[in-house]
């Protein structure tokens, strides 16, 4: 059903990133982080259903291109069908140009695709604020639509036009504490000049949510701030702003949720800006900055050219000259203008005066004093920032595993559109318990007898052997658990199978891997390094039959214990550059092989690097 009030001209743009925070769960082609199952839907489904609610003219999903086929497979035939809104999805980049979402910004600024104002989140977003209320807190505090009611077409007005001429951003920053709060969460330290009283922004379900504007001063990642040998992190605040706003608020346990609302001049700031790679940590700080220090800062951003607009025009598609368009509703003498920089048919600028000057040096002093009283008073747009405050709100980036983990179990439990928490498909041993109200299982879903499932997620095909527990878990799609295994606080991949009796706790299992029978575990993760024999027996001297398979040139640096990638430049060694892909531990030489025990591989190789005597290479522990 189309929303009551659509945004005329709004974008929202969705940036699908790589996912490494999310390993072992992302990384392979057909399961990108954008479709990683949260409460058995896939993660880009809540970006584009609070798109939706919003009333956008138009989605823009930003993916990598070995994403990209997966991403419009599932947009072919789960939303497109069903959605009245247009949706595109282009790849903008690919898994080794390790660009930041300011980067891909750029790119798609660059070709077109980014057409007017605009929304940006990212696609790892769950979050239950209402998004048209949030959206018309960005329209009354930045927008500043005046009896125009912002509908002139951006061909006839100039860059960032609004309140003075310019309009500003619009920034959600979420609180990581209190209930729900999950370790080790990423925050941000703000300093925030407030703006008003608490602001009214909407209702989620039956309780009013509410929250404060302020503007940004300052905005740094908490892992940027210093803190050397484990002294408490320290952040410098400047002087000039703490004397423009005496009444700024420091807040160290907020989250940028990657909610941002923009006008389209802010894509000219980052095209013109090459070295700024991120919103969060670039693009934000930088022109919070330049509103509170002195305008040399605006200028080399190039934020003066652009606010004031350039000899064509900014970024106004209109023909200069007496071809450019205007309309009623821009020229009312009700809105609020200044005086000095109305626009002409000649794009020259004219000074309106109450008296007429008498001679020639009165008239050049004009003329001359007309450029730096334009200069003196460009105004840079601020960022407002919107700290949600009801106990209501929930608001996650589901950027790790814990995270994952903790929104699946929570959406499972508190989300209403849920529908059916179990799929009439599923089958239950009647002598099996499950907790319906915490639970989410989904279909042809086999649960054997007397097992017992409480606060869980079960994906599709999820087979649960006789008696096994299941506290607190996710299983994905086609995972399987054998009789007597004990799980809790555990996240199991797809097709993974955990073995009889095994007893699991706070554990990681990759896809497709094989725990084995009786297993016990804590804290652990479970991947399957593909080509660990090969590279274990390489780095052991031994061949897969336990023979000595070095050359001599092989043993040169290995008594010193200077592996290759350290050796010298004139025995031809050869550095290779960290990867830019997924952040796994797994061995840049890969091949097919069998899973192999991981703790057994790892104190043979250790014993390999400690010169011990050569130790064959076990043989798999776990037929695939």
């Amino acid at each position: 059903m189309p929303p009551a009030h659509p945004l005329i001209g709004f974008q929202a743009v969705i940036l699908c990133g790589p996912g490494t925070s999310l390993y072992p769960f992302t990384g392979v082609e057909d399961l990108p982080k954008a479709l990683l199952p949260i409460a058995n839907k896939p993660m880009l489904h809540y970006p584009l259903e609070w798109c939706e609610k919003a009333g956008f003219d138009s989605i823009l999903i930003l993916t990598l291109t070995e994403h990209h086929p997966a991403i419009q497979s599932y947009l072919r035939s789960h939303r497109l069908s069903k959605s009245h809104i247009y949706i595109q999805a282009e790849p903008a980049s690919s898994l080794n140009d390790n660009l930041g979402t300011a980067d891909v910004l750029r790119i798609a600024y660059k070709k077109g695709w980014i057409k007017s104002d605009f929304a940006v989140l990212p696609c790892d977003l769950v979050t239950n604020l209402d998004a048209q209320e949030v959206a018309q807190l960005w329209m009354v505090e930045q927008a500043g639509f005046d009896s125009d009611m912002g509908l002139r077409s951006r061909k006839s007005r100039k860059v960032g036009d609004a309140d003075e001429g310019r309009r500003g951003g619009l920034g959600v920053w979420y609180e990581t504490r209190g209930e729900g709060a999950v370790k080790g969460q990423e925050t941000d330290f703000l300093a925030l000049a407030p703006m008003g009283n608490a602001a009214k922004a909407g209702k989620v379900g039956d309780s009013s949510a509410a929250g404060s504007l302020s503007q940004l001063l300052l905005a740094t990642p908490g892992d940027q701030m210093k803190g050397d040998g484990g002294a408490a992190p320290e952040v410098s605040i400047r002087n000039s702003m703490a004397r423009k706003h005496p009444n700024l608020q420091l807040y160290a346990t907020k989250r940028d949720s990657g909610i941002y609302f923009f006008p389209h001049w802010v894509l000219r700031f980052i095209e013109k800006n090459p070295k700024l790679n991120s919103i969060r940590e670039d693009v934000l700080p930088w022109w919070a900055k330049s509103c509170w220090q002195n305008q040399r800062l605006a200028e080399r951003l190039g934020l003066l050219e652009i606010l004031e607009g350039s000899a064509e025009g900014g970024d106004d598609d209109s023909e200069d000259g007496i071809n450019e368009r205007y309309e009623v509703g821009g020229m009312s003498s009700t809105r609020k203008r200044n005086l000095y920089t109305l626009p002409s048919p000649t794009g020259a600028e004219r000074l309106f005066t109450s008296s007429i000057p008498g001679t020639a040096i009165e008239a050049a002093a004009i003329a001359t004093a007309m450029p730096r009283r334009r200069k003196e008073r460009v105004k840079i747009p601020s960022i407002t920032a919107y700290l949600p405050s009801a106990p209501m709100v929930f608001t996650r980036r589901v950027d790790t595993v814990h995270l994952y983990l903790f929104t699946s179990l929570h959406l499972a439990k508190n989300d209403p559109s849920t529908g059916i928490k179990i799929d009439p498909s599923a089958s239950i041993d009647p002598s099996a318990k499950v907790t319906g109200f915490d639970c989410l299982i989904g279909d042809k879903v086999s649960i054997g007898e007397k097992a017992f499932i409480r606060r869980s997620v079960l994906g599709s095909g999820v087979s649960i052997g006789k008696g096994v527990r299941l506290t607190g878990c996710v299983l994905m799609d086609g995972a399987s658990v054998a009789e007597g295994a004990k799980l809790e606080g555990c996240t199991i991949g797809r097709k993974a199978i955990v073995g009889v009796k095994a007893n699991l706790k706070d554990c990681e299992v990759a896809e497709g891997f094989v725990v084995e029978e009786g297993a016990e575990a804590r804290n652990e993760r479970f991947v399957t390094f593909t080509g660990l024999d090969a590279d274990a027996s390489d780095a052991s001297g031994l061949d897969t039959e336990g023979e000595d398979n070095r050359g001599e040139d092989e043993d040169e640096y290995e008594d010193d214990g200077v592996s290759e990638d350290e050796a010298p430049a004139e025995t031809g060694g050869k550095k290779e550059p960290p990867s830019t892909a997924l952040a796994t531990p797994s061995p840049s030489k890969l091949i097919q092989t069998k899973p192999v025990n991981i703790t057994k591989a790892a104190e043979i190789i250790k014993a390999r690097e400690n010169a011990l005597l050569p130790i064959a290479l076990p043989p798999p522990s776990v037929e695939p």
